[in-house]
């Protein structure tokens, strides 16, 4: 596998752990159970990816790199989604996350 369709890959894992995490949401705590259910099958999905992703990328960055971009792709999207307002502190976190990713994965 090259490494950009392994980054490919983990893009595609990080994206669709963000989509599980607004149908987690969505479904009440499991109150309603397809969004619910259809959460676990995208995880599933994700993991799936980002196990393919491993075979060019190293475990360190690529599970640094699912994590960051699923914690800032669900908190933007909050904030567009549901009026989430971020305070400066909360965008510093934000940016330190997508900057130590950064730094780990030109690390390798």
């Amino acid at each position: 596998m090259t490494a950009a369709l392994a980054l490919l890959c983990l893009a595609g894992a990080a994206g669709l752990d963000i989509l599980a995490n607004l149908l987690l949401k969505a479904s009440d705590g499991f109150r309603r159970p397809l969004p619910g259910v259809a959460a676990l099958a995208l995880v599933l999905c994700a993991f799936g990816l980002l196990g393919l992703s491993l075979r060019a990328v190293p475990l360190s960055v690529a599970y640094a790199v699912w994590g960051g971009l699923g914690i800032v792709g669900a908190a933007l999207l909050s904030r567009h989604l549901e009026g989430v307002r971020f305070t400066p502190r909360a965008w510093a976190g934000l940016a330190l996350i997508l900057g130590s990713v950064a730094v780990l994965h030109l690390g390798h």
